[in-house]
Parts: structure tokens; sequence; C-alpha cells
């Protein structure tokens, strides 16, 4: 098994190892870049329990061996470095639990674990393993993303006193906690607001769903979170079913506002003219972007050949799994605000 103590080993074979399930992110967000000439990972198998899952890994990785579960794959598989992990999101920590167990290196699509516990469970198991545990977060590799924090980076707001982040998408929800929005869109919604504050988050209310109380059984198809910082609070809004993907994010603050909408961030300061910077990228547009992705891989890798770098890739990883966990338990007390 490849060491990662060895950069030269790095820096000669390509690191070889398993996607572990093939649904929407795993076909339009991951393969892309995985099958770029530039990528430093080599797929060589494949886990997706339904057939045409099967059929299409066939078609994006001809030479991959495959397999109808993570545990099948896990179980007979001896020679791989990683696990990419892009189950169903209920069964994301206990593929990447295994996997380490495994002594593999991990990358996992977000959100892969909904508590804590769980995710401090696999931070233990990967120190135990000497491995990497790395959260793959695409959007940060955006020039979009890029401009908005360069704008806060640069105080153009002045101190933050308020972040707003709204993201739609046409992609239905479905029945039950786990096929919600807020699964589906939270975790990068919550990133990046964190990423706007910059603070650690104190306490949230979450409105999940139309019905109240809150039915956790229902179709979750939009939801909203206001977010207490120590001397600012965030807002977030999510929506599924839209007309469109949109994606909207603002930092404002005593100096004025930097707004992030499609492919423009907008500058309104104080005693300034209005400014919009228009951008080549466009977050509306979605995630699947290969050379985004890319970027990941790349981070991936150096922190696999630098043990010293190990826990960067989890970026503000655990905040976001508090903010999730709070958000359900809010809901379920008629979204009053719970202390994080």
């Amino acid at each position: 098994m490849f060491q990662s103590g060895s950069a030269i080993c790095l820096n000669i074979f390509m690191l070889k190892g398993a996607l572990l399930g093939f649904g929407p992110e795993a076909s339009g967000i991951y393969a892309p870049a995985l099958r770029s000439a530039d990528c430093p990972l080599e797929i060589q198998a494949v886990a997706c329990s339904g057939d045409p899952g099967l059929q299409a890994a066939a078609l994006e990785f001809p030479g991959a061996r495959r397999y109808r579960s993570a545990e099948e794959l896990l179980g007979k598989e001896r020679a791989l470095d990683f696990a990419a992990v892009a189950l169903p999101p209920a069964e994301r920590a206990a593929c990447a639990l295994r996997a380490l167990e495994r002594r593999l290196h991990v990358l996992c699509h977000p959100p892969f674990c909904f508590s804590p516990v769980e995710f401090d469970g696999l931070r233990q198991a990967a120190d135990a393993a000497g491995t990497t545990l790395f959260s793959a977060q695409p959007w940060e590799r955006s020039s979009p993303y890029a401009a908005l924090s360069g704008a806060v980076s640069r105080a153009l707001p002045g101190e933050i006193l308020r972040a707003e982040v709204s993201i739609l998408t046409p992609r239905p929800a479905g029945q039950g906690r786990e096929a919600g929005v807020t699964a589906a869109l939270g975790w990068q919604a919550f990133s990046i607001l964190l990423g706007i504050v910059r603070r650690p988050p104190l306490a949230l209310a979450a409105r999940l769903g139309m019905e109240f109380p809150y039915n956790a059984g229902a179709v979750e198809s939009a939801a909203s979170f206001q977010v207490y910082f120590g001397g600012a609070t965030g807002s977030v809004h999510l929506a599924a079913g839209a007309h469109a993907s949109r994606l909207r994010a603002a930092a404002i603050g005593p100096k004025g506002a930097a707004e992030l909408r499609g492919a423009a961030l907008r500058l309104d300061l104080r005693g300034q003219k209005e400014e919009i910077i228009g951008l080549q990228e466009n977050l509306d547009d979605g995630l699947a972007r290969p050379h985004w992705m890319l970027r990941e891989f790349h981070a991936f890798r150096e922190e696999i050949e630098n043990p010293a770098l190990r826990g960067a890739g989890l970026k503000n990883s655990r905040y976001c799994v508090k903010l999730l966990r709070n958000a359900y338990y809010s809901a379920g007390v008629n979204s009053a605000a719970v202390p994080l």
C-alpha cells in the first residue's frame, strides 16, 4: 500500500483509489475532474447500488472494477490509496469510517455527517490510521468566491455586522430529512456564511419545510436560518424545486456592502459610486466545473504528501456539522434559537 510519507512516490505514481457512489454528485462533479489529464488521482474501482449508476460508471471509468456496494468494495480491494465518498448523505459517515479503518485516505462530499460526535469519530479514526480526511468544497476554488472573500479580507465593508446567503436549485427535494434541501445545500451555504463572518457561530434558529410545526417526514423544499455570532448575525435561505439555480451572498458592515450575485460582485461603499465587477465564472451554474474540483484533488494529494497539513482540508467542517445538527433540533422546538 502507498505510504503517505513518501513524497517521491507521490511524484512518480498516481494515487489509486475508489469512487464510492455514482449519483449526480459523482457523475456531474467528480467524474469530469477525475478524467482530466492533470488529475493526480486514478479510479480503479467504483461502487454503486443500482444498475443505471454502474452502467454510467462503466462509461466514465471503463477500466475500473465495479461493485454493488461500498461494503463489498472495501472488503475485496487490497491495493488502494484513497476513497472518494459520494454516497447518499445518510451513508457517508459510516462508509468514510470503514475506509479510514482500512487505512485509506478519504475525501468526502459534504454533508458527510450530521453530528459532532460522528465528525470527531472520523477525525480520531484518521489520526489513528495516520491518514487524511478531506472535505470537498469546490465552490471555494471559484473566482466568484475568491472575489467576495477578497473584498472581506480587504475590509471593504468594514467589520462584518451581517452576512446573507441564498441558494436556490431546480432539483426537487425528496421525502424525509436526508433528502431535504438542508441536507442538499446547507453545508455549502453555512460554509460560505462562515467564510464571510470569520467568527465562531454561537446560536442558530431554523425553520425547515413549509409545515408548522416541523414535520421531519415531509418534503423539505425550503429552509431559513438565523445564525448568531458575537457582534454579527447571518441569514441563510435555501429552496429546492426553484425556477432556476441561483446563489447570492452578501457581506455588510459599517462601510457598506459587498454582494455576490450570479457573475457579478457589487460594491456599495460609503462615499463611493456603486461599482459592479463582472466575473468570468458564475456560481449560479452549480459545482460541475472540473477545474474547481481538480484543485481540490490536488490539495487532497498535497495533504497526503505532507502530514503537517493534515486537517487543513476539513476547513470549517466542524462548525458546518454543528449548524446542521442544531438546525434540525431548532426546527423541532418551534424554531427556537439553540446555542451551539
